[in-house]
């Protein structure tokens, strides 16, 4: 089932009205004893934390100032995050009246660090725009990150009411702020990122979305619940409304965008379209021709957008004979999945099927279980040694090898005491993926997949129902690669607010959840780090400013990139420094 996964999304604004505030390099990081060398701070490779597990205590520090854009006033009781960027946790803590914080006690490390109010648009350090990814703040034991300061613009409101065909109020429609941003390699429309994007009216149709980061919006409306429909309950509705964009149009093509400037308030009134209502019915069998009796039924939308607030996804039961019922269904494309109740097990059964809704009822739908596939396969080393991590420390999974694909497996694989394991429940086209001696920075990375001797490992492997695939091998190394520099304008000065991206020149690699795209951002300091990089001797890098989030691995960014990026090879288990200029190209 193919549907647009809901994600939270920054806007563009501009830089004098908001942004996490760096100062200049040399001010950011303000070292104690120990002193760190010249090309800043030593971090000792860190273990990520387990479930569970109580992050360290450290002597490192964050101290800094959070304000109002445009006032300058300071924000009190604003909540400031330090987040480890290996998985050691990290702290959090809210200002005081004068807007100051300080983190304490925390490891020596790489950590983002964010700064959130209500009202206000969040902010990361570093950023320019609240679309960019924030910058990166090393730190060695001892050492305190002073300047760490945030300058938080107010944030925009959309407001409005939503009324019915004849003008009359309607409660309890949930609305939502929505924007185009880069996802899983493509601009798709997202809900905003925001504390109070997303909105239920009250009972005279008013609904108001705040905190939103200036730009441009379209405004959503759903007054479909999500509802369980039992095969005996009868539903006699046969117009409803529809899910609705701003102005009163069923299509994101028809809609009307809605602009705010920081801190304005934007008015959005509309009416919820009402539709034709359809029944769907049908029976479902599993691949013994019996009647399925322990699943559940789901409609979810199979093309456009897919948000929180406009997936309204309808359940329904299944009888014992197998029979099963959806009422109210607006038209449209959807996807008809069945999966079993609970977690699912090696022997359970699913199914899913595409239904096209118009204005009259659907009936006689036969959906078919099948038992997902089992894979079978063992860990290995690239040398054919024993492997040094424990089984225990391992992973393996199958993920989608293709965006907005949701799959519902087993749990995670039990390694075995010889590194074998055995992934159930798989269908459709699967990344195996996987883990070695706990953690991505355990010095293990994953080399290679293989099956049947050949390398799957980029292209993925497809998976057929009821079928058993013997003799997978998922392949680790030690040889692992290490690309860093630093990155300067033309006058040789560092440069912090930027975003370096690296990629091949093949584009056939430019894949979902490719390997071989990468993107960073430079420490306060100007230098960059890209660890475990595959091989090649094809690849390119290039570092732009106002790149947004997700668009580094955008193929029509990578296209116009490819002219401009700078060409380099990267040896098995070589560490390579390699010093870049920054690019004048305009994402």
């Amino acid at each position: 089932m193919r549907v647009l996964g809901a994600l939270a999304f920054v806007m563009v604004f501009d830089v004098a009205l908001c942004h996490a505030q760096a100062t200049t390099p040399g001010q950011v990081v303000q070292p104690q004893q120990p002193q760190p060398s010249t090309t800043g701070p030593q971090r000792m490779p860190a273990r990520p934390l387990r479930p569970g597990e109580t992050p360290p205590k450290g002597t490192a520090a964050i101290k800094g100032y959070v304000t109002a854009g445009g006032t300058g006033s300071p924000i009190r009781r604003a909540q400031v995050r330090a987040m480890s960027m290996q998985g050691q946790g990290g702290g959090v803590t809210n200002t005081d009246a004068e807007g100051r914080f300080e983190i304490k006690e925390l490891p020596a490390g790489r950590y983002t660090i964010t700064a959130t109010k209500g009202g206000f648009v969040m902010g990361q350090f570093g950023q320019r725009r609240p679309a960019d990814p924030g910058t990166p703040i090393d730190l060695a034991d001892g050492q305190t990150a002073e300047k760490v300061n945030f300058i938080l613009a107010r944030g925009s409101v959309i407001s409005g009411r939503i009324v019915d065909d004849g003008g009359e109020p309607v409660s309890g429609t949930q609305v939502a702020a929505m924007r185009y941003g880069f996802m899983a390699g493509g601009r798709r429309l997202m809900n905003a990122s925001a504390e109070g994007g997303t909105d239920r009216t009250d009972d005279q149709g008013a609904f108001r979305l705040y905190g939103l980061p200036p730009g441009d919006y379209y405004i959503s409306a759903n007054n479909r619940q999500m509802m369980m429909m039992a095969p005996n309950m009868n539903s006699t509705e046969t117009d409803a409304f529809a899910p609705t964009y701003y102005p009163g149009t069923p299509t994101i093509s028809e809609a009307t965008k809605v602009t705010v400037r920081a801190g304005q308030e934007a008015q959005a009134s509309f009416a919820l379209i009402v539709a034709r209502m359809a029944k769907i019915r049908g029976r479902a069998i599993n691949s013994s021709g019996q009647p399925v009796t322990n699943g559940m039924l789901m409609l979810t939308p199979g093309d456009g957008v897919m948000t929180m607030v406009m997936m309204s996804t309808s359940n329904a039961m299944i009888a014992a004979d197998g029979t099963f019922q959806f009422a109210n269904v607006p038209p449209g494309r959807y996807n008809l999945q069945l999966r079993p109740n609970g977690m699912p097990t090696a022997s359970s059964e699913m199914a899913s099927m595409p239904v096209t809704v118009g204005n009259e009822d659907i009936d006689n739908v036969l959906i078919v279980t099948a038992p997902g596939a089992i894979a079978r396969g063992v860990i290995m080393t690239d040398d054919a040694s024993a492997p040094a991590f424990r089984p225990d420390q391992s992973m393996v999974s199958a993920g989608p090898a293709e965006p907005g694909v949701v799959m519902f497996n087993p749990s995670q694989p039990r390694i075995n005491d010889d590194y074998t394991f055995e992934l159930t429940g798989l269908s459709d086209r699967r990344l195996i993926r996987g883990s070695a001696g706990g953690g991505p920075n355990s010095g293990w990375y994953l080399k290679a997949v293989l099956y049947d001797g050949t390398d799957i490992t980029d292209t993925g492997m497809e998976f057929a129902p009821g079928r058993t695939y013997e003799g997978l091998q998922v392949i680790f190394t030690r040889k692992t690669t290490d690309l860093s520099g630093a990155l300067t304008d033309d006058r040789g000065r560092p440069i912090v607010d930027a975003t370096v991206v690296v990629f091949p020149a093949d584009q056939n690699k430019w894949t979902y959840s490719s390997r071989y795209v990468r993107t960073a951002r430079p420490d306060t300091n100007g230098k960059y780090n890209f660890k475990s990089l595959p091989p090649g001797d094809d690849y390119l890098i290039i570092a732009v400013q106002n790149l947004e989030s997700g668009q580094g691995s955008d193929p029509d960014f990578l296209t116009r990139a490819k002219e401009e990026g700078k060409s380099f090879s990267l040896n098995e288990g070589e560490t390579k420094a390699l010093d870049i200029k920054l690019s004048k190209l305009v994402p």
